[in-house]
C-alpha cells in the first residue's frame, strides 16, 4: 500500500530430484494449484528477466519443463541480441588488445610528446588537445574510460534485454555479484569486461570448481583482491612483512594499473626505499615483497566455505601462502619472453593466458590447510588442489545452494530445499545446472508463485519493464543514471561481499521514489535512447478501463489483477490526458510488479 500511494500521489502531481534438464524435469505447479500459464509467468520472473509480450502463452504452450530444459542448457541461437552487440567492440577485443586501445588521457599525452607532436611544457592546451584527438584517431585509440563506462554496462543491460538465453543473464548476474569486483578498483576496472565474459559467463551453468579456478586465475581478482601482489618475502625481510589491508578506491582513483605504459600491465612494485648507504657505494634500490591475505580470506569466506564453514586465521594463512605467485601475466614484451623462457624448458614461470604463476614468488616451505598436509616442495599444483578441497567441502554445498536458493526462492530459504541442493550439488560434483533444476523440481520453489516474495533489484525491476514494454534500447546509456539513482551502480559495488540480496537492501524511502520516477520517465517517453513499442500512437479513444486491461496483460500476465485494477481506476480519472501514461506508471510501482 505505501508503494501505491506514493506512485498515486507522484503521477497525479507530476502526470509523469537429482536430474539433468536432458533427462526430463517434473515441475509440481499443478500440485500447487497453479495453471501452465501461471508456471510460464512465473518461471519468466524468476529464471528470466520478466516475460515479453505474448511469451507466457509461447512458453504455456511449449510447455513449462520444456523451455526450461533449454534454458539450462542456455545455447539457443541469439541472432538479435548478436547484431545488437556490434556496438560494443571491446567484445571482440582479447584483454591485451583492451588495454592496448582504450588509453587514459596521461599516457596518450606521453605518447603524443614521445613522437615529437608536442611538448607538454610549451605547448598551449588548445593546440595539444586536438593533436591529442588527432593521435588518437589515427591510432585507433579510444578513450580509458568507455570500456567500463559504456561497454561493459552497455552489453549487459542489452544482454538481459534481448538474449534468448535468459536463464544464462540471470545466472550470469547472480555469479558475478557472488564473486564480485568493481569498475572502482583501479587494477580491475579495465579488466572487467573481461572478467564477466571470459571467467563468467561461460561458466554460469557448469561445474563450480570450473567457474571458481576461472575467477582465481583473472587479473580482474588477482588485482582486486590483491592476490597479484602476493609473494614470498626476500630472507631479510620476512620477519618484517605483514599482510597488508585492502585498500578502498573511491570511484575514479587511480589503480595500479596506472596508464600502463610499461610491459607489465600492472605489476608495478611498491615504492622503492633505499637500502642504508655504505662508503663510496651508491645508494641500492629495493623492493619490499610480503604475503597479502585478502583473497585466501575471501576465497573462503564468500566464495566457498562461508562465514561459518570451518575454516580458521590460520587456514587464511596457509592458503595465501598456497597462492603466492598466483598473478597477472604482463603485456607485451613481458609476456613474450615468459612464453619464450616456457618453450625452452624454463619452469620458473608458467603462463595460462591472462594467468601467470611465477615459482620464484611462491612459498614453497611446508603448509596444512584445513587439516591437510601440504609437503615442501610444491608449487601452482598447491592452489589447484587447495581449489578442489574447498569445492568438495560440505560447508561449499550448502553456502552456495543457500546463495542460490536466496535469489531464486525468498530472502529465508528453508533448510530442506538448502539440504535437497546441497546433495545436488555434491553428488554431481558442483554442477550448477543440476542444482538449479533440483530447485526448480521442489515444490518450495513453486510454493512461492503467488507470495510475490522477493523484491526485484534495480536492474531486474528495470530490464523487466523494457522486456514487457518491448522496448528498443537505441543507447543504454541514459540507463545507468537510473541504475545509479535506484542503488545499484552497476560494477560498482565496492565491498568483496556484492550487492546484498535481501527486500530490505533495496526498500528505503529514497531508492523506493527513484523506482516511481523511473516508471513514470519510463511511460512518459522521457528516457533518451528507449523507445517503447507498447505505446499506442493515439490512446484518446481508450477508456481506463482498457488501459488497464491492456497494460495489466503486458507488465502482469497471469496474474489476478483485480485488487490493483481497482486502485488505478480509482487514481487515473475518465477524462485524463495520456491515461495510458499513468496507468502504465502505476503498475510499474505496484507491489504485483516490483516483487516477483
Amino acid at each position: 500500500m505505501i508503494l501505491r500511494f506514493a506512485l498515486a500521489v507522484l503521477c497525479c502531481g507530476a502526470l509523469l530430484a537429482v536430474a539433468p534438464a536432458e533427462a526430463g524435469l517434473k515441475l509440481p505447479y499443478k500440485a500447487e494449484g497453479l495453471s501452465k500459464e501461471q508456471a510460464a509467468a512465473y518461471l519468466l520472473e524468476r529464471f528470466a528477466f520478466g516475460a515479453r509480450p505474448g511469451e507466457v502463452e509461447r512458453v504455456a504452450k511449449m510447455g513449462p519443463e520444456k523451455w526450461l530444459a533449454q534454458q539450462l542448457k542456455g545455447n539457443l541461437p541469439d541472432a538479435e541480441l548478436d547484431k545488437r552487440l556490434e556496438a560494443f567492440p571491446a567484445l571482440k577485443m582479447t584483454q591485451e588488445e583492451m588495454a592496448a586501445t582504450y588509453v587514459q588521457n596521461g599516457r596518450i599525452r606521453r605518447m603524443v610528446a614521445r613522437a615529437g607532436l608536442i611538448d607538454p611544457a610549451k605547448t598551449p592546451r588548445k593546440e595539444m588537445n586536438e593533436k591529442i584527438n588527432a593521435y588518437r584517431k589515427e591510432h585507433g585509440l579510444r578513450p580509458y574510460g568507455a570500456l567500463s563506462n559504456q561497454e561493459l554496462k552497455g552489453q549487459k543491460l542489452m544482454r538481459a534485454v534481448y538474449s534468448e538465453n535468459q536463464l544464462v543473464e540471470v545466472m550470469t548476474d547472480f555469479w558475478f555479484n557472488h564473486f564480485n569486483v568493481t569498475t572502482r578498483d583501479g587494477g580491475a576496472r579495465s579488466r572487467t569486461l573481461s572478467y564477466e565474459r571470459d571467467a563468467i559467463r561461460p561458466n554460469v551453468l557448469g561445474e563450480f570448481r570450473t567457474i571458481l579456478g576461472a575467477t582465481a586465475k583473472h587479473p580482474a581478482m588477482l588485482y582486486y583482491l590483491d592476490n597479484a601482489q602476493s609473494r614470498m618475502a626476500p630472507p631479510e625481510q620476512r620477519e618484517q612483512a605483514k599482510p597488508e589491508p585492502k585498500k578502498e578506491m573511491a570511484s575514479g582513483e587511480m589503480g595500479m594499473d596506472g596508464g600502463m605504459d610499461g610491459d607489465m600491465g600492472g605489476e608495478m612494485a611498491k615504492a622503492p626505499e633505499k637500502a642504508p648507504a655504505k662508503a663510496q657505494t651508491p645508494p641500492q634500490r629495493r623492493r619490499k615483497y610480503g604475503l597479502n591475505e585478502n583473497y585466501a580470506r575471501e576465497l573462503m569466506e564468500l566464495h566457498t566455505l562461508g562465514v561459518d564453514g570451518g575454516y580458521t586465521q590460520q587456514d587464511v594463512t596457509e592458503v595465501a601462502r598456497v597462492l603466492t605467485g598466483w598473478a597477472a601475466a604482463p603485456y607485451g614484451n613481458g609476456r613474450k619472453n615468459i612464453a619464450k623462457q616456457m618453450a625452452n624448458g624454463n619452469t620458473n614461470n608458467i603462463l595460462q593466458g591472462e594467468f601467470v604463476f611465477r615459482k620464484s614468488w611462491h612459498d614453497d616451505k611446508a603448509k596444512v590447510v584445513l587439516g591437510e598436509k601440504f609437503p615442501a616442495g610444491g608449487g601452482i599444483e598447491e592452489g589447484e588442489r587447495v581449489l578442489d578441497m574447498l569445492t568438495s567441502h560440505p560447508s561449499t554445498a550448502r553456502f552456495i545452494s543457500t546463495k542460490l536458493a536466496r535469489r531464486f526462492v525468498n530472502d529465508a530459504p528453508s533448510d530442506d530445499l538448502i539440504d535437497e541442493m546441497a546433495e545436488t550439488f555434491t553428488k554431481t560434483n558442483g554442477d550448477i545446472a543440476a542444482v538449479m533444476a533440483t530447485l526448480a523440481q521442489s515444490r518450495v520453489f513453486w510454493a512461492e508463485a503467488k507470495k510475490r516474495s522477493k523484491m526485484k533489484s534495480p536492474f531486474e525491476l528495470a530490464v523487466s519493464s523494457l522486456r514487457a514494454l518491448e522496448a528498443d534500447v537505441k543507447n543504454p546509456q541514459p540507463m545507468m543514471r537510473w541504475f545509479d539513482r535506484m542503488g545499484e551502480p552497476l560494477y560498482g559495488y565496492l565491498p568483496p561481499t556484492g550487492f546484498p540480496d535481501y527486500a530490505e537492501s533495496w526498500a528505503n524511502s529514497g531508492t523506493l521514489i527513484a523506482r516511481m520516477n523511473f516508471g513514470i520517465h519510463l511511460a512518459a517517453g522521457r528516457i533518451n535512447g528507449v523507445t517503447l513499442k507498447r505505446l499506442p500512437k493515439d490512446s484518446s479513444s481508450l477508456t481506463t478501463e482498457e488501459a488497464v486491461a491492456m497494460y495489466s496483460k503486458l507488465l502482469l500476465p497471469a496474474q489476478d489483477t483485480s485488487a490493483i485494477a481497482s486502485e488505478v481506476k480509482e487514481t487515473v480519472p475518465a477524462d485524463a490526458e495520456r491515461k495510458e501514461v499513468q496507468v502504465i506508471s502505476m503498475l510499474l510501482g505496484s507491489p504485483e510488479f516490483q516483487y516477483r
